[in-house]
């Protein structure tokens, strides 16, 4: 029987400051160096994938979904603090089989899939103070 594996992209938020409505996601600007702007920080992001045949597909990934946890707590801007290339998940399969006392047999497999990963702050501006910049 084959198996079919497909890689995805995972992430989470925790709400540190006042949590906003949700937003779009492509209203959420990604910065990879805080902004001279104001702002206020609502929460921690967190995503990662190994969906992705390059690192720079898979980070692409990772981000999305980074920006879509900000969306969920109603930021409009992450603030980058890492990016991190992860040498690999591993996930393994079994199945056994025993028939009375001296009969047995196994097929087991393994998979590893090279992982990008991203964090950064959450956080909520004024829209208008970009476009005047």
């Amino acid at each position: 029987m084959p198996v079919l594996l497909f890689g995805c992209a995972s992430g989470s938020h925790v709400v540190t400051g006042q949590q906003r409505p949700e937003i779009e996601v492509d209203q959420v600007s990604v910065f990879v160096e805080a902004p001279a702007f104001d702002y206020k920080i609502i929460g921690r992001v967190r995503a990662s994938s190994d969906n992705g045949f390059s690192e720079g597909s898979r980070k692409e990934k990772a981000t999305l979904e980074m920006r879509e946890q900000a969306a969920k707590i109603g930021a409009n801007g992450v603030i980058l603090d890492g990016v991190t290339q992860l040498s690999f998940r591993r996930l393994g399969t079994g199945v056994g089989l025993a028939v009375g006392s001296g009969v047995g047999t196994s097929i087991g497999s393994s998979f590893s899939f090279p992982t990008a990963e991203v964090t950064g702050a959450a956080i909520y501006y004024e829209s208008d103070v970009v476009k005047a910049l």
